[in-house]
């Protein structure tokens, strides 16, 4: 059976799901259309016609599965910070195997690390910085900052505990990290 392109729009929550699913178990040489379709039950030349390379599927299955933080609002720096810290903790905790398998692969994958960066990466750029320049015109940041390498130790840290295989982030780690790495960096 051929699907056509809404058909595949109707199926897109299976085929992410399936892409993801390949992924795990195949995430060395990355999924091929054929496993991805077998597991989604669609046509494997109607998959390939719609995404002709996997890359940006891949990324796409990826965002949907962790869409970018919302903007906290005007809270304040440390509970702005916290809320998105949060999510990130969540996501690593949830999917973080699978995100850092995807970014074990950025360095050899032009295609791949360009899907990531703008489904994924910048999304979440956009959020801090709203945060920052709401922070700045507080005047509650060092005009010396750099928070944008600051803040990128959040993830790091997320992803290196989980490459080791520490257990799930308790609550309290959003507070450490805040409290003992982030603001003291950041803070007038």
């Amino acid at each position: 059976m051929t699907l056509t392109e809404s058909d595949l729009s109707r199926r897109l929550d299976d085929i992410h799901a399936a892409t993801l699913g390949v992924f795990r178990d195949v995430s060395d040489r990355g999924p091929d259309h054929e496993e991805i379709a077998a597991l989604a039950d669609v046509d494997g030349e109607a998959l390939r016609r719609r995404w002709p390379g996997l890359d940006d599927l891949l990324v796409e299955s990826l965002a949907a599965l962790l869409p970018a933080p919302e903007d906290p609002g005007d809270l304040g720096l440390r509970a702005e910070l916290r809320v998105l810290i949060e999510h990130l903790a969540r996501e690593h905790a949830e999917h973080g195997e699978i995100l850092v398998r995807m970014m074990a692969l950025l360095s050899t994958n032009p295609d791949l690390d360009r899907a990531f960066r703008l489904q994924i990466i910048y999304p979440r750029v956009e959020c801090v910085r709203r945060v920052f320049g709401r922070a700045v015109l507080r005047g509650e940041l060092r005009p010396d900052a750099d928070p944008g390498l600051v803040f990128s130790l959040v993830p790091s840290l997320l992803s290196y505990r989980t490459m080791l295989r520490d257990p799930a982030p308790d609550p309290a780690l959003t507070d450490r990290l805040l409290d003992t790495v982030v603001l003291p960096l950041l803070l007038r």
